[in-house]
């Protein structure tokens, strides 16, 4: 069980365009899923994660370490102490939007939603303290999505709510207005953008406009000010020009992101993107990344625009 749950966290890690590092030393994300069947592996996983935190405490660094898997069900506040314990739920399998470079829909198949009872069930069999992550290819496409946000919030306990990963399309002011009035869904919010430039973002069969994904952003600034914005953009996109390419730096510069998730195109076989012409080299993908990299060094530092 644990070796499978493992492998779903790998496989949803990598569908958000993460890699994996060559070491827990070097990893900017640490995930431990434990087991506590016996009171060795309880004492061997304890000591790793003091170890990890000793570790990027000396080097100066930030390490992302979170802890899931059984030793989440009782209160460890020297564990706790300084990293993040969370408990996730998978509410939605499988993707319908068929986005131009994503395999995702074809090896995951079409949507799949969990009953809303199946999901208060399960979460009210996990401690609730820490983060409870909701899960999902689209997990905003539930179509019980708000609904099931209020009664998770209206339930006791010591808890945060985080959700991932959601479309724009689907990122609805209705749903904005149910993240304002519940204090217990945390404020960072990842909604990948992928392009700044409406040509690529029709291409990449986004669904949505730069007009449309702002206006959200906005409205999201609006009604959470202290909300903390994440993103994912792809470089060089077969068919990107320069100007193309131009018009999403100017897109980041105009919406401020708090981080950003930068990388290169990459051609996955069986996706549409894979059969297009015009496909951009490397070293083009790679200098457009770099560019956009350090964009986000310089400006994510500095203040948001004023909503008023």
């Amino acid at each position: 069980m644990n070796v499978h749950e493992s492998a779903q966290i790998c496989s949803f890690l990598l569908s958000q365009g993460h890699t994996p590092a060559q070491s827990a030393e070097t990893a900017d994300i640490l995930v431990f899923n434990t087991c506590k069947i016996r009171n060795t592996a309880e004492q061997k996983i304890l000591t790793h994660i003091a170890q990890a935190r000793k570790l990027a405490k000396k080097q100066s660094r930030t390490q992302e370490i979170i802890v899931t898997g059984c030793l989440t069900d009782q209160n460890y506040k020297d564990v706790s102490k300084d990293i993040s314990v969370s408990q996730s739920i998978t509410i939605s399998y499988g993707c319908e939007n068929f986005c131009a470079y994503c395999i995702v829909p074809y090896v995951r198949g079409r949507e799949i939603h969990r009953p809303k009872q199946d999901i208060l069930a399960e979460f009210d069999a996990v401690t609730r303290t820490g983060t409870v992550w909701l899960l999902g290819q689209n997990v905003n496409s539930h179509p019980d999505f708000i609904e099931l946000l209020d009664t998770l919030c209206a339930r006791k306990g010591d808890f945060k709510i985080n959700f991932m990963s959601s479309h724009p399309k689907d990122f609805t002011t209705e749903l904005i207005d149910c993240i304002a009035r519940n204090a217990k869904i945390e404020r960072n919010i990842h909604l990948p953008l992928q392009s700044g430039c409406d040509k690529i973002l029709k291409a990449m069969n986004r669904r949505y406009t730069v007009a449309e994904y702002t206006a959200k952003i906005e409205y999201l600034r609006k009604r959470v000010p202290d909300i903390c914005i994440t993103t994912d953009i792809i470089c060089g996109f077969p068919g990107e020009t320069e100007e193309d390419f131009l018009q999403t730096v100017e897109t980041m510069k105009k919406l401020r992101f708090n981080a950003a998730f930068i990388f290169p195109y990459s051609r996955r076989t069986g996706t549409a993107a894979d059969k297009m012409p015009d496909q951009i080299d490397t070293a083009t993908k790679k200098r457009r990344t770099t560019e956009l990299v350090n964009l986000m060094r310089n400006s994510s530092r500095l203040p948001f625009p004023s909503q008023s």
